[in-house]
């Protein structure tokens, strides 16, 4: 019976340095050979995803977005998606340029912003976005998610404050530095937001039902907050070891850290499991 492996990118695939070892490559391509299905889930929106499938050659699905999208690359086809209204983001769109927030639109292929300054080519998450001019510009893309950030600690507990507020969308991921609240933080802080009942978790059950499985199939590995939701929804959960307390407590495993090429060591550990 084929099995689903749900790996998160940022702090889990990925080092502190954003960077992605060879050695968790081969191990994933390793149990490709297995029946094992790679998935990765994330925050980051699908063109990023597409590259690393691309340039890595592993895997055929994605859940990008925080659970917002489905893709399979090898059809090119959108399995699923949760996109959010054009009158929706012009509200959005307006509130953070009124507030002198960056504002990210994550379409299908490419990300879309408001300020392209000094604050935002600090972080590699806002060096592939394209400026955008006015709010129609993307009108008939297929946006799925907004990354809202600030420099300023104090101007995000505002903004969240009024996002929760809201009854049509929802802070779905959070920067480490806001939940940690760390006021000196160089890197800045944001918010990932999307419809009200956006979560990878969700995303998962959805995955579920379009491959007529089951969750006992399937297996995630994160570390962050927004992962919780896809532990509540696969058989086995494995955390990282640099991953927040709450999803080690809910792990089956703790694996080694990110800077440790711990999803490497994490399927080395699936195999023995699972030929038992």
């Amino acid at each position: 019976m084929k099995k689903y492996m749900f790996i998160d990118i940022d702090g889990t695939l990925a080092d502190s340095k954003g960077q992605i070892s060879e050695e968790n490559i081969a191990a994933i391509k390793e149990i490709e050979k297995e029946d094992f299905e790679i998935v990765f889930c994330s925050g980051r929106y699908n063109g990023f995803l597409m590259e690393i499938l691309k340039k890595r050659h592993c895997g055929r699905y994605a859940i990008s977005s925080n659970g917002s999208l489905i893709y399979d690359y090898d059809k090119e086809t959108i399995l699923y998606s949760k996109q959010i209204p054009f009158d929706l983001l012009k509200n959005l769109y307006e509130y953070c340029n009124k507030m002198g927030l960056s504002i990210i639109f994550n379409g299908l292929q490419k990300r879309y912003g408001n300020k392209i300054d000094r604050y935002e080519n600090k972080r590699n998450h806002f060096t592939d976005v394209h400026r955008l001019e006015d709010i129609s510009d993307i009108r008939n893309e297929l946006i799925t998610q907004v990354v809202i950030g600030s420099p300023s600690y104090d101007q995000m507990l505002e903004v969240g404050r009024y996002l929760r507020k809201r009854s049509d969308v929802e802070i779905v991921n959070l920067s480490t530095t806001l939940k940690e609240k760390n006021k000196a933080s160089k890197s800045g802080y944001f918010y990932d937001v999307a419809l009200k009942g956006t979560n990878k978790g969700e995303a998962i059950k959805r995955f579920i039902e379009l491959m007529h499985t089951s969750k006992d199939n399937c297996i995630a590995i994160g570390d962050h907050v927004n992962d919780l939701g896809m532990f509540e929804e696969v058989g086995y959960c494995i955390a990282m070891d640099n991953a927040l307390q709450d999803l080690k407590d809910k792990a089956d495993f703790v694996t080694k850290s990110n800077d440790e090429n711990g999803v490497a060591h994490a399927i080395k550990h699936l195999q023995k499991v699972f030929r038992k």
